[in-house]
């Protein structure tokens, strides 16, 4: 069974391998420029070291390891990445999913709100969601606004609200499909 719990496990785990990515691309772009730089500085510095007496270190090996290192950091946190990616929308779409709302809604101000039990928050999923989909958060389908904190849905009566959710997480998890395929 698929919930909403999981998924934000699996979202925060994306972004936190994202952040961890885009930190050793950084680093990989530092060796790299540093790989770059020593053979147009060599000759001044061993003629350098050689003057003033010291045994001139060549980083060349220390680098290119460290760079391979990254390499390989690099192709595996992308493959967790696509590998997580491909499992959020695997349990978004299911038709087991599970989103923990509060069984009665807060009708108010032409709105029916819908609050996620215990007072839960999701905002990695909808961080996610959002990146897939291409559109900002909080996500509107259909007169039905998803955020990490509530859903909202622009009627008043009770049954109506419910069938605009379904049909616009519907709506949503068939974006997701498609998009799954095109991969």
């Amino acid at each position: 069974m698929a919930d909403f719990n999981f998924l934000e496990q699996v979202a925060t785990q994306i972004k936190r391998n994202r952040q961890q990515l885009t930190d050793v691309e950084d680093e990989l772009s530092t060796i790299n420029f540093r790989i770059h730089e020593i053979p147009l500085k060599i000759s001044t510095e061993s003629t350098f070291a050689k003057m003033i007496g010291e045994q001139y270190v060549d980083a060349t090996q220390e680098l290119e390891t460290a760079k391979e290192r990254l390499l390989k950091e690099k192709e595996t946190l992308t493959a967790k990445i696509n590998d997580d990616i491909s499992t959020f929308i695997s349990e978004f779409t299911s038709p087991d999913l599970v989103i923990p709302l509060e069984s009665n809604p807060l009708v108010a101000d032409g709105n029916t709100f819908f609050k996620y039990k215990s007072g839960n928050t999701y905002k990695s999923i909808f961080d996610i969601l959002s990146e897939l989909l291409g559109l900002s958060s909080p996500i509107l389908v259909k007169d039905v606004m998803f955020s990490p904190t509530e859903i909202v849905i622009k009627v008043t009566d009770e049954y109506e609200a419910k069938q605009k959710f379904l049909s616009s997480i519907n709506e949503v998890q068939k974006t997701l499909s498609i998009k799954r395929r095109k991969e």
